[in-house]
C-alpha cells in the first residue's frame, strides 16, 4: 500500500486523540481544569482561530518545505499541546495548549492531504485509507478514555494521548520525501469563498462547533444506561467507526461518480440528524448527525481537488480557513446561548440554516 495512502493517516490519528478526548471531557469536567463553561466554549474554539491565519502560512512553508516537514514538526508540537492539558496550571496555560495545538493541526492536516492527493486520480481512495486508519484510532480514544476518566481523573487520562502523539512523531521522521506544486506567492492570506467554501463555514458552525460542544450536555439528563460521558465518548468514537467501515467505500465512489451526489445524501441526513434534536429525540439525532458527518471528512477533500485549480495544499488551505473559521465562531456561540436560547429553537435554526446552505452550495450547479 503506497505510503500516501495509510501512513500520514496513521500519524494524524495517534496526535489527534488528545484534541478529540478534549471535546467529550471538558464540557462535563470544566470545575477539573478550573474553567467556565463559557471558557470552555473559548478553549475548544481558539485553536479554529488560530487556524484561520495558520492556514495560509503553513500552505506557503509546506511549498517550500515539503509536506515530510510538514509533518514532523506538527506532531512534535501536538504531545506538547497534549501535555499542557495535563499539566497547565491556569486558564491563560489551557489557551497557549489550544494555540499551540491549532499550529499543529493546521500543519497535520495540509500535510495528510498533500500526500493523499498527490494521486488525485485516486484521490478518493487515498483520503477514505486515510481517515480509516484516522477513525480507528480515534474511535478507540474516545471510548477508552471516557471510561479511563472514572479510574485517573479528567486531567490524567490525558498521559496516554501524549504517548499516542509521541508515536506519531517518530512515525514522522521516517516518511519519504513528497515533491509539491507551487503557484503564486506564499504567505499570509484572507481567501475569497466560493459556495464550496461557504458550505465549509456552515459545517464548521453548527456541526465541528454547536453540536460537538453541546453533545454532552444535550445528553447530561437523558435517561441513559451508561454515564452521559461514556455516552458522548460512543457517539462521538460512532463517527469515527463510520469512516473506518465507509471512509475507503465512499472514496471508491467519489472518484467513479464524483463526490457531489454523496455529498447531497449525507448533507440531507445531517439536517435530519438536527431536526430530530430539535423535536426533542436528542440520542436519535445526535447519533444520526455523528453518523452522515464521517462521510464528509472524505467526500469533501475529494470535491476540493476536483475543483482545485492551483497548488492542492492550497485549494485545501482555503476551502479550510473558511470551515475552521465556523468552527472557531460556533463554540463561543454555543457556551453563551446553550443555556439562555431553548433547545427547540436553538437546533430548529440550525437544522434551517444547514439545508439551506446545502441547496446553495451544494445542491446547486
Amino acid at each position: 500500500m503506497p505510503v500516501g495512502m495509510a501512513v500520514p493517516g496513521l500519524i494524524v490519528a495517534l496526535a489527534q486523540t488528545g484534541d478529540s478526548l478534549l471535546y467529550a471531557v471538558l464540557p462535563l469536567h470544566a470545575e477539573a481544569f478550573g474553567v467556565s463553561l463559557f471558557v470552555v466554549g473559548i478553549l475548544l474554539s481558539l485553536n479554529r482561530w488560530v487556524r484561520l491565519v495558520a492556514n495560509s502560512v503553513v500552505a506557503a512553508i509546506g511549498n517550500r518545505f515539503g509536506p515530510r516537514w510538514l509533518m514532523v514538526l506538527s506532531a512534535a508540537t501536538a504531545a506538547l499541546s497534549t501535555l499542557g492539558y495535563v499539566v497547565a496550571p491556569d486558564e491563560l496555560s489551557l489557551m497557549a495548549s489550544r494555540v499551540l495545538w491549532g499550529l499543529s493541526f493546521a500543519a497535520m492536516n495540509l500535510g495528510l492531504i498533500a500526500y493523499a492527493v498527490s494521486d488525485r486520480a485516486n484521490a478518493g481512495k487515498r483520503v477514505g485509507a486515510s481517515r480509516a486508519a484516522i477513525g480507528f484510532f480515534q474511535a478507540a480514544s474516545l471510548v477508552g478514555g471516557t471510561v479511563l476518566v472514572a479510574w485517573v481523573g479528567p486531567r490524567d487520562v490525558f498521559l496516554a494521548m501524549v504517548v499516542a502523539a509521541l508515536a506519531a512523531l517518530l512515525l514522522s521522521v521516517r516518511l519519504p520525501a513528497l515533491d509539491v506544486e507551487t503557484h503564486g506567492r506564499g504567505g499570509f492570506r484572507l481567501p475569497m469563498p466560493g459556495r464550496l467554501e461557504i458550505w465549509g463555514f456552515a459545517l464548521g458552525l453548527v456541526i465541528d462547533g454547536i453540536f460537538i460542544v453541546t453533545l454532552a450536555l444535550l445528553l447530561k439528563d437523558a435517561p441513559l444506561p451508561l454515564a452521559p460521558l461514556v455516552v458522548t465518548g460512543i457517539l462521538l468514537a460512532t463517527r469515527w467507526l463510520v469512516e473506518v467501515v465507509a471512509a475507503p467505500v465512499a472514496g471508491a465512489l467519489a472518484d467513479r461518480f464524483g463526490a457531489r451526489l454523496l455529498s447531497l445524501a449525507s448533507g440531507t441526513g445531517l439536517v435530519g440528524g438536527l431536526a430530530l434534536i430539535a423535536l426533542g429525540h436528542d440520542l436519535a439525532g445526535a447519533a444520526l448527525v455523528v453518523v452522515t458527518r464521517g462521510a464528509f471528512n472524505t467526500l469533501l477533500p475529494v470535491m476540493v481537488a476536483e475543483r482545485a485549480t492551483g497548488s492542492a495544499m492550497s485549494s485545501q488551505a482555503t476551502y479550510s480557513t473558511w470551515r475552521d473559521f465556523g468552527a472557531a465562531i460556533g463554540p463561543v456561540v454555543a457556551g453563551i446561548v446553550f443555556v439562555e436560547v431553548p433547545q427547540a429553537l436553538l437546533y430548529g435554526a440550525c437544522a434551517g440554516l444547514l439545508a439551506l446552505m446545502l441547496w446553495w452550495c451544494v445542491a446547486r450547479r
